[in-house]
Parts: C-alpha cells; structure tokens; sequence
C-alpha cells in the first residue's frame, strides 16, 4: 500500500475476547458473544478472528471457506462480519485484514476471496487489493422475535 500503516496482529478471536467485539458491534449481550465464541457449531466452517493494535482490538472479522464442486475451480473463502473500531475508519485496518489474508491464506494466488460489504458500500481498500464486484448476495431475513442461531 502507499503510505505506512501501524503494525496490527490478527489472529483468531478468543472467549475472552467477548466484550471487546460486543463494544465493536456497538449492541448485544457480551454473553450471547461469549457463548458464539465458545462454541464452534455456531457457524461450521468460519473462524472468527480480531486486528489488535497495543492490545486493543481494533477489528473483529469472519472468514467462511466455501466448498467447491466445480472440477478445477480454486479454492474459496467469503470475508465477512467485519466490525472496525468507529474512530480507526480509514486508518488501514480493512487493508491490514487484506494483506493478511493474502499472507496466510494465499488470496490472490491460490484462493480466490469473496468479501461482503454493506449496499452502495465498497471500501476503498477493496479496489487497492484488486477485488471487483462479481456476484450479488442475496438474504431472506428472520423477523424480529425469530430463533436466533
């Protein structure tokens, strides 16, 4: 990227990371995360992780691998629930989650990344890591009061 970034950690997040992304969301019970983080049937093949800088959580972010039946077709990853800390908007952390990931899980070369982002919204870093719109996601909400899962 163009301009120096602060160095931030990201590795997977932790039980005892619960209150820290519950104040990323900004809503929620730190329980109900508690209880999310713990128990890894909650969302079969996601792993969530969080950016820290100083020890702070900055980020918190899922990553889902995507099963592949066409023949010859690369692997897949879905980029997701990405939460940044309000004041570090436009700080790079979104870019330090996309370096990452190109670092660890061989996107770009190897691993082909699909990444979800809010309607009319794509993050600048988007475009700087080379990710163009390809698909369009579609979502049947639950009613409020539904079973939460």
């Amino acid at each position: 990227m163009a301009s120096p970034r602060t160095h931030r950690t990201i590795r997977a997040a932790a039980v005892d990371d619960a209150a820290a992304v519950q104040e990323l969301y900004g809503f929620g019970d730190v329980q109900e995360f508690t209880d999310r983080l713990a128990d890894r049937r909650t969302a079969p093949g996601t792993t969530h992780y969080v950016a820290e800088r100083d020890g702070q959580v900055v980020a918190a972010f899922a990553v889902t691998a995507l099963g592949r039946l066409r023949p010859g077709g690369r692997r897949r990853l879905m980029l997701h629930e990405i939460k940044l800390r309000p004041s570090l908007r436009g700080a790079g952390v979104a870019e330090d989650i996309l370096d990452w990931l190109a670092a660890s899980r061989a996107v770009g070369t190897e691993t082909e990344l699909l990444a979800l982002a809010p309607l009319d919204q794509q993050p600048a870093g988007f475009a700087e890591f080379g990710l163009t719109e390809s698909h369009r996601a579609f979502k049947r909400p639950v009613p409020d009061g539904g079973a939460r899962t």
